[in-house]
C-alpha cells in the first residue's frame, strides 16, 4: 500500500521539494495556504484530505502569511485525532524543542534530505504503529462480539470489549465512528443484535480502508 502524507508549509516551493523527495514511496500532498487564514480552516483541509500521516513545518509566521506555527497545528490536530502520526519539520531545532509538546516528533530538514532512506522508514513505522493500534482494537471487538453472540461474556471480557470500543471511538473527535449503543454495558447482554451492529461497522471500516 502506498501511504498518503500531508505536508503543511506556507511555502509552495518547500512542499514541492519534499513531494519530489518522497514521491517514490508516498503520495505527498500540500494544502491551500492563504494570507491570514484561520487555523480551523487549515485543520478542516487536513482532516478532509484522507492522509495517513501529517508533516508540519515548524516556523510559519515569519513570512507574514500565517499567524500560527507548526506546534499549534500539531497540538490542535492531535485534539481532533489523538494518536494520529504527526511530525514537525524545522531548520530551527532549538526553537521548536521549547515549543513542541513532544520533542520526539521534531525532525531536522537537512537531516531528512541527507538520510532519505532512513526518513522513509521513520514515516512508514509511524503510520504502521497507528494502524496497528486501530487493527488490534478492531480484532478485540470482532472476537468478543462473535463470542458474545454465542455465549455470555465474562466480566473481564465485557470490560475488554467496552475498553476497545471506547479507545477506537476516541481516535476521531469529529466523527464518532462506533454507534453509541455499542458503548453501553447493558447492551452487551444482547450481543445477538450488538454483534450484527459491530460487524456492520467493522465491515464499513474495512471497505473504506480498501478504497483509500
Amino acid at each position: 500500500m502506498r501511504y498518503r502524507i500531508g505536508y503543511i508549509d506556507e511555502s509552495i516551493r518547500q512542499v514541492q521539494i519534499y513531494e519530489r523527495l518522497l514521491r517514490r514511496d508516498f503520495e505527498v500532498i500540500g494544502y491551500t495556504i492563504t494570507k491570514g487564514m484561520s487555523l480551523k480552516s487549515l485543520l478542516k483541509q487536513v482532516y478532509e484530505s484522507g492522509i495517513d500521516l501529517l508533516m508540519v513545518d515548524y516556523l510559519m509566521v515569519d513570512t507574514g502569511i500565517l499567524t500560527f506555527n507548526g506546534d499549534r497545528v500539531a497540538r490542535e490536530y492531535e485534539k481532533i485525532k489523538p494518536r494520529f502520526p504527526i511530525l514537525i519539520f524545522t531548520n530551527r531545532h532549538v526553537d521548536a524543542f521549547h515549543s513542541v509538546d513532544n520533542p520526539n516528533i521534531i525532525y531536522d530538514k537537512g537531516e531528512v534530505r541527507n538520510r532519505r532512506v532512513h526518513f522513509v522508514e521513520v514515516l512508514n513505522k509511524n503510520i504502521e504503529l497507528y494502524r496497528n493500534y486501530i487493527d488490534q482494537r478492531k480484532d478485540i471487538i470482532k472476537k468478543l462480539t462473535d463470542k458474545g453472540a454465542k455465549k455470555r461474556l465474562s466480566s473481564m471480557e465485557k470490560h475488554q470489549l467496552l475498553e476497545a470500543q471506547q479507545e477506537l471511538n476516541s481516535l476521531d473527535k469529529w466523527n464518532v465512528q462506533i454507534p453509541l449503543q455499542l458503548l453501553d454495558e447493558n447492551k452487551i447482554e444482547d450481543l445477538e443484535k450488538t454483534a450484527k451492529d459491530a460487524k456492520r461497522f467493522l465491515n464499513s471500516l474495512i471497505k473504506r480502508s480498501k478504497n483509500k
